[in-house]
C-alpha cells in the first residue's frame, strides 16, 4: 500500500527527470493537498501533475523510462484532457493536459503556465530537499465544486479562509464560464468571504 513517503519520492524522481528551474507542470489533486498539509481523510492513490496541452509530448519525453502507455485524449461526461501514467517509484503518476470540465452552464479550462503556476505555490516535497509547484487552492476549491465533491469543497474552503488565494480566485473566475448557482456555492463556502464581494 502506498503512504505518504512513497508519494514524496516519486515526485522527487519526476523533479529530477524533468528539472525544476522552469517548470511547465503542476502538482494537484490529492497529493496537492498533502503538500499543503491538510488533513485529508485518506492517503493520496496516485500523484496527479498537470500540464498545458502543448507540453505533454515534452514531459513524457523525459518521464518515458516510466511510462506505462502513451499520451492521448480521453473524454468522459464532463471531462476532457490528453493523458498518460507511469509508475514511478511504486506510485501512480498521472499526467493531464489540457485539462478541461463541462458541467451545466459552468466550463473551466486549466491554463497552467498562465494561472496555475503564477498563482500556485512552491513548497517543500516533505523529506527531501526538493520543492514543486502546487496548485492554487483556488483551482481546487472549483474542480471540486464542479464534480460535486462536497467534502473537498469544504476542506478546502476551511484552509482558503486563512490564505491570500483570493486574487487567484479571480484569475480563474475571469478566464473561465461558470454557472450562477455554481458561483454562488462556490462563494458561500468560503466563509470569509461574503456571496459577491469578488465580483
Amino acid at each position: 500500500m502506498n503512504d505518504n513517503r512513497q508519494i514524496f519520492r516519486a515526485l522527487a524522481s519526476v523533479i529530477d527527470a524533468t528539472g525544476s528551474e522552469c517548470p511547465d507542470w503542476i502538482v494537484g489533486g490529492s497529493a496537492g493537498l498533502l503538500l499543503r498539509k491538510l488533513p485529508l481523510q485518506a492517503r493520496p492513490r496516485d500523484l496527479d501533475l498537470y500540464c498545458d496541452d502543448e507540453d505533454v509530448d515534452g514531459i513524457y519525453d523525459k518521464l518515458n523510462r516510466f511510462a506505462i502507455d502513451e499520451p492521448e485524449w480521453s473524454e468522459t461526461d464532463i471531462y476532457r484532457s490528453r493523458l498518460c501514467h507511469f509508475d514511478i517509484e511504486g506510485v501512480s503518476v498521472e499526467l493531464v493536459g489540457g485539462f478541461e470540465v463541462t458541467t451545466g452552464d459552468s466550463f473551466y479550462h486549466t491554463e497552467v503556465k498562465r494561472l496555475l503556476i503564477p498563482y500556485g505555490d512552491r513548497l517543500l516535497v516533505e523529506g527531501t530537499s526538493k520543492s514543486a509547484h502546487v496548485v492554487p487552492l483556488a483551482h481546487e476549491l472549483w474542480f471540486n465544486a464542479l464534480r460535486a465533491r462536497e467534502d473537498r469543497v469544504q476542506l478546502i474552503a476551511e484552509s482558503f479562509n486563512h490564505s491570500a488565494d483570493g486574487t487567484a480566485l479571480q484569475a480563474i473566475e475571469a478566464a473561465n464560464r461558470f454557472s450562477e448557482q455554481a458561483w454562488q456555492y462556490v462563494h458561500s463556502s468560503i466563509s470569509e468571504w461574503k456571496a459577491g464581494t469578488m465580483r
